[in-house]
Formats: structure tokens, sequence, C-alpha cells
């Protein structure tokens, strides 16, 4: 994909608004990352001083904790509206193998 995000604000407790290099602004809730952490960086956002401290990194959006998220995965959420499963995020951005592939037709000796 290529979603470049060139400018971000929140918009609320764990709301996003961003807006990406081809013009297409997208405002998500990302809740579901923050309310059930998964890990140390996303429990770090029960401190209600750190989500508004988002900005661009490298065409993504990032904040002081280290925490990011890939603009790409940004825009997906954006466009259907909601935070997916990781399951869904899988199957949307997974590619074939072209490794795998090229092995599967080699004969065998």
């Amino acid at each position: 994909m290529s979603n470049a995000i060139i400018k971000v604000s929140t918009t609320g407790r764990y709301c996003l608004r961003s807006v990406f290099e081809d013009g297409y602004v997208g405002d998500i809730d990302l809740s579901p990352l923050f309310e059930n952490p998964r890990g140390p960086l996303t429990a770090d956002f029960k401190d209600a001083a750190l989500f508004p401290k988002a900005y661009v990194d490298h065409r993504a959006v990032a904040w002081p904790n280290g925490y990011d998220i890939d603009p790409d995965v940004l825009r997906y959420y954006c466009e259907i509206g909601r935070v997916c499963s990781y399951e869904e995020l899988a199957a949307v951005f997974e590619t074939p193998d072209p490794v795998a592939m090229m092995l599967h037709d080699k004969p065998k000796l």
C-alpha cells in the first residue's frame, strides 16, 4: 500500500484524526487498542496525558513511549470505521510468499 500520514491530531480520549498524503482524512476511535492493553507500550496509555502527544514519525503515527501504528493499518482501520482483529489484518495484508511457491515448483531430487 503506501499510505503516508502527513498530519495527525487527537479528537477525544482515544480518537485520532489522520491526514494521509493522498488527501484522505480518517477519524478512528482506537480505544480497543488501549482499553485492554496487550503489553507495556499499550499499558502506558492508561495515563491520559500520553495519547494527545501523537505525532507523525517516518510517515506513521507515533507516541513518545515508542508505540506506533503502521500507516497502512491505520488507513484500513479508518476506511472500515473500526479497529479490527489481528486475524482480519493478517487476511487483508497477507501476500503469497513467492519463495515458498517457487520451492514447491522445483522438482524433488
